[in-house]
């Protein structure tokens, strides 16, 4: 069914609830006409018929005996010409009154004559001299259209017969023709019933298109809505897709970053060994020359009394910076064991520890080597004096050689002069 409505469209569905309210509005109004026509306008005539059995034979009678043919007309055209009332002869044959009178359209005119009179469904009432009191005929119940004969005795002379005639429903089209051309506003009789049913019809018909309208809405809505999650469901289809083949490759990045890991750590395990010996090296070389500073003299250099002041001085002033906390930690001068603060990593430890052991070697090492490069400036300076000196010493000893005087020597050939080596060993 909602497939239906979504395949529909307006130029059909307008034109299909149009066509099924004016079917349900012919239905309905053929209902109305049979309930009107069929139902109360006939119960109407059955109960007007059933009271004239009962008064106007005698009426009639009483006004033949008197000759005043003036008040039998007006009494036939008492009913307006809603049903018929004919007065003939005692025989039927001839026709001596009528009622006169047309209500909107000639129904029963046609059939007052002798044959028609004759084919009639109602039965006749006497009208006799004297007139007759007990009536002839009677409608059990409005719903019984056929007179019931009360078996009363006919009593007098017969003046004539009055005629019942039943004015026959218009057809159901001609009816419907009337509704709709001539007065459709018109409250009265079946008109009434009929525009009652117009007006629920469209009514129903408007309301049927809206909730059709707003079905399909709500459907084309939902339509949309699952559309809308279809594609989210795409979407996250793709991006679960995206995320397995992420982690797919975040496994083999895994997979080759352990292989990288586990080389580093043997590469940093490597280092750390390497920055161990360089730290025994560095305390070694470090003591050796904490032992050379505390001993300048020892160098084999003998100094000559003759030798400047200030070059003394500055001799006395070169002496050895104080070691280090590190380096008093790695070594002593007096060749104790070397301490060492690093940790060896066990193979169940992270990785990362062999990063913080290089990390605790690395003030250490900087350490050292400040403290190595301190000793060389000094050692630097101290060879600058060692030459500063060695060159002084030569200038002395060339000035007290050329203040020796000369001898003569005999016939032997002069003895090379002793040259003596200052340089520094």
């Amino acid at each position: 069914m909602d497939k239906l409505l979504l395949s529909l469209r307006n130029r059909i569905l307008v034109p299909v609830v149009c066509m099924a309210g004016i079917v349900c509005w012919l239905a309905l109004c053929s209902i109305h006409y049979q309930s009107y026509w069929l139902g109360t306008i006939a119960k109407v005539q059955t109960t007007d018929f059933n009271l004239l059995h009962h008064t106007l034979p005698t009426t009639l009678s009483a006004m033949i005996q008197e000759g005043r043919d003036d008040l039998i007309q007006k009494t036939l055209d008492s009913n307006y010409g809603l049903f018929g009332l004919v007065l003939t002869d005692p025989s039927g044959e001839n026709v001596l009154y009528k009622t006169n009178k047309v209500y909107h359209r000639q129904s029963w005119q046609k059939f007052a004559n002798a044959e028609g009179l004759a084919q009639g469904n109602e039965p006749y009432d006497l009208i006799t001299d004297p007139p007759q009191l007990e009536p002839l005929f009677v409608h059990d119940s409005p719903r019984v259209e056929k007179a019931r004969a009360t078996g009363a005795k006919v009593r007098g002379k017969v003046l004539g017969r009055i005629y019942y005639m039943r004015s026959p429903p218009p057809p159901f089209a001609e009816d419907i023709g009337n509704f709709l051309l001539t007065g459709v506003a018109e409250m009265s009789g079946a008109k009434r019933g009929y525009f009652y049913i117009s007006m629920m019809s469209i009514a129903f018909s408007l309301v049927v298109l809206l909730l059709v309208y707003l079905r399909r809405r709500g459907l084309e809505l939902k339509q949309k809505e699952v559309e809308h999650v279809r594609r989210e469901l795409e979407i996250r289809k793709k991006a679960l897709e995206h995320l397995s083949n992420e982690l797919a490759t975040q496994k083999a990045r895994k997979v080759w970053l352990e292989r990288e890991a586990d080389q580093a750590y043997r590469r940093a395990v490597g280092l750390k060994q390497n920055l161990e010996r360089l730290r025994d090296a560095l305390a070694g070389s470090m003591a050796a020359n904490g032992a050379s500073s505390a001993n300048p003299n020892s160098s084999g250099v003998n100094m000559q009394p003759g030798r400047q002041p200030g070059v003394q001085s500055n001799f006395n002033a070169v002496t050895a910076p104080p070691p280090s906390s590190a380096s008093n930690n790695l070594s002593n001068s007096a060749g104790q064991q070397v301490v060492s603060h690093v940790r060896i990593r066990p193979p169940v430890s992270p990785p990362s520890s062999i990063l913080e052991e290089i990390e605790i070697l690395i003030p250490d090492l900087s350490d050292n080597a400040k403290a190595l490069r301190s000793q060389a400036d000094i050692l630097h300076d101290y060879c600058n004096s060692l030459e500063e000196r060695q060159v002084e010493m030569k200038r002395i000893v060339e000035g007290a050689f050329n203040r020796t005087p000369q001898r003569t020597m005999p016939a032997q050939a002069p003895a090379p002069a002793e040259v003596i080596d200052m340089s520094p060993r």
